[in-house]
Formats: C-alpha cells, structure tokens, sequence
C-alpha cells in the first residue's frame, strides 16, 4: 500500500471468489472494530465532559478519573489498530472503522479496483476504481444468463 492508500506492487488482489471465502473471518473483525469504535466515541465524549469539568475547578479531584479515561481509550485505539493490522495482513483494507467498511484490492478493466462490503452487505456485491472516492461503490453486475 503506498502513500495514498492505493495499492503497491505487494498487494494481494482478490478475484470475487476469493473476497466471498474471506467473508467470515473479515466480517467478524469489522464488527468487533466497530464495537470498539462504538466504545472509543463515548469515551471521548466522556473525556471531553471530565476536562470541560476540570478546567473550571482548580486542583481538579478528577485527575485520577481523567488519566484512567485517556488510558482506556489509548488501550480502545490500540486495538483498533491491532484488527487492522490483522485485516492488512490477510490483504484486506478497512476503510471505515465506524461502518466497518472493507475493500479487497483487485483489478477490473485492467484498472487497480477494490471489491467493497461493509456491516449490513451480504456479500460482497459492489467495488470501486482505486481512483474513485469511497462513496462511489458500484453494485457488481451478475451474468444470470448462464454464459
């Protein structure tokens, strides 16, 4: 994966197949992400209040319950980072934590692509030129005529 997010000469690319065998596993490290995601966000809307909180009494009795909320959430962003890793690894991109978003690298036309599946697909059934935003999935055309 190079600078931009787009894929190296080391990706992995995946032929539709491959994407749907993955399904599974991908899919259930794209909801636990997105359970600690869910977690994440109402810390750091706790974390916010606690200071917004400290800030207006001096010698704040909240220090403890502020450094234990910032540890928790820097534990809460370390294991969003561990499933990504282990997304990466298999050759999988998550592209939205909170979605729980996946693309699988592939190539379509001759151009870099991705087959896309996030939270609430079925399979994967839609993808995206590599040059395209990530809202511009498409859904992928099945041949139903048997040729």
């Amino acid at each position: 994966m190079n600078e931009t997010g787009t894929p190296s000469r080391q990706t992995r690319y995946f032929t539709l197949e491959q994407a749907q065998a993955m399904l599974p596993l991908v899919s259930t490290i794209a909801a636990d992400i997105a359970e600690v995601f869910q977690q994440v966000t109402g810390r750091r809307s706790d974390l916010h209040r606690l200071l917004r909180g400290s800030l207006r009494s001096a010698g704040s009795v909240y220090d403890d319950e502020v450094a234990e909320s910032r540890a928790d959430l820097q534990e809460e962003y370390d294991r969003i980072w561990k499933y990504r890793e282990e997304l990466e690894s298999l050759g999988v991109i998550l592209r939205q934590s909170e979605t729980g978003e996946l693309e699988f690298p592939t190539t379509i036309e001759g151009r870099e692509a991705y087959l896309c599946w996030k939270i609430g697909d079925e399979t994967v059934a839609f993808w995206r030129f590599a040059d395209s935003p990530t809202s511009c999935r498409t859904a992928l055309r099945f041949d139903t005529s048997g040729n």
